[in-house]
């Protein structure tokens, strides 16, 4: 079930303090989807999938999640109410790939996440095809 579907899009610039996803401007497409239904008993170990396609809203938008992937989820996480490692993050692009974020510490009051990028799985496929057909 599709439960938010939005562009979310930044200048590069602070926002109240906060740093903004990358210094550069960019926008992505987001589809923020449940897996899996209420018809049947199955439990998904990643009960959510963001789906995320880069589009440019401006002449020179080419910002690329790929080294920042982490700032991303977790600004989404927050506004969303995601638990950022028990969602499965989807970029779609030339190839579909799979964004594996996991906690990497603490630096003072804030959590760091490390992550690591990899091929869907035609499992992973298989689940979320429905949702990006018109993407």
């Amino acid at each position: 079930m599709i439960l938010h579907d939005f562009i979310y899009e930044w200048d590069g610039k602070s926002q109240n303090g906060e740093p903004p996803v990358t210094w550069w401007p960019g926008a992505y497409r987001v589809r923020i989807v449940t897996l899996g239904d209420e018809q049947t008993k199955i439990q998904y170990l990643f009960p959510t999938a963001v789906i995320l396609k880069g589009i440019k809203t401006q002449g020179v938008m080419n910002t690329s999640l790929k080294n920042y992937i982490h700032n991303f989820a977790q600004k989404i996480s927050r506004d969303y109410d995601l638990d950022t490692t028990k969602t499965l993050w989807v970029e779609l692009g030339d190839k579909i790939r799979i964004a594996h974020l996991s906690p990497g510490g603490k630096l003072s009051d804030k959590a760091l996440l490390s992550f690591s990028w990899r091929r869907i799985r035609p499992n992973e496929l298989k689940i979320i095809v429905p949702y990006i057909q018109d993407l």
